[in-house]
């Protein structure tokens, strides 16, 4: 996730850091930080042309 880590000081909460890299769910950090874009990965895909997607698209239905 992307996102905001925030803490609290005497003043109140309080931005503490903006990570350039994603924060992995199970952080140590995550119950204080506030994302604002979620991540994914893509796994097993399979490259296809647009003439063999409209064919298995027409003999699906």
């Amino acid at each position: 996730m992307h996102g905001t880590l925030y803490g609290r000081d005497e003043g109140g909460v309080k931005v503490i850091a903006q990570p350039d890299a994603p924060l992995p769910y199970g952080h140590p950090n995550i119950g204080t930080f506030l994302a604002s874009q979620l991540v994914r990965r893509l796994k097993p895909f399979r490259v296809v042309g647009l003439d063999e997607l409209l064919n298995d698209l027409a003999t699906a239905s």
